[in-house]
């Protein structure tokens, strides 16, 4: 039961896109998967009963959330950032705790839902937006890019986030600024 860290090229495998949001009233979350007709934009408690009814749907679907999936601490045991890719944007202060603590929380949550199945999941970094865009934009994006977006670097002693993921699952970095002129 609990999550394995995606780190392959399953070309074939449907995705469910979680651009995960934390908020107590507002619609926080967009959520995107292969072959929807529409994107949600949900609260988080909606979002993780939605995900869970989206995966017993599918066969073997790769759950991608746009929030915090892995930690590292530098030798001297303080928390760090896990790549070139987080300078400026760590993990452990501002919207990336928040992401941090939505993750742990939504992982919790979907593994009593999804009744002992085992789910690959993958990060998603979405950063430096050059305007506002809406949950459910963000999700259809990190969807339709995910296959061409290459997993970044991590340092060595990067761990799971949680105790449900084996492994360390990849992160993909998203700027929709670049993606705007394709």
């Amino acid at each position: 039961m609990g999550f394995t860290a995606f780190c392959g090229e399953s070309r074939g495998r449907p995705l469910i896109v979680v651009d995960l949001g934390y908020s107590a009233h507002a619609r926080s979350c967009g959520l995107y998967w292969t072959n929807a007709q529409n994107a949600e934009e949900l609260q988080f408690g909606d979002a993780v009963t939605r995900v869970a009814e989206l995966v017993t749907e599918r066969t073997k679907p790769i759950l991608v959330l746009e929030a915090v999936l892995s930690t590292y601490h530098a030798p001297s045991g303080n928390p760090d950032i896990r790549g070139d890719f987080e300078r400026g944007r760590g993990w452990y202060w501002g919207p990336g705790v928040l992401s941090f603590a939505a993750a742990i929380r939504f992982l919790q949550e979907l593994t009593r839902m999804i009744e002992g199945r085992r789910l690959d999941v993958a990060e998603a970094f979405l950063s430096n937006k050059d305007t506002p865009t809406g949950h459910a934009d963000d999700a259809i994006l990190i969807h339709d890019r995910f296959w061409m977006t290459q997993p970044e670097e991590l340092k060595n002693g990067v761990e799971p986030a949680s105790l449900l993921v084996q492994g360390v699952p990849t992160v993909r970095v998203f700027k929709p600024s670049i993606f705007e002129a394709i």
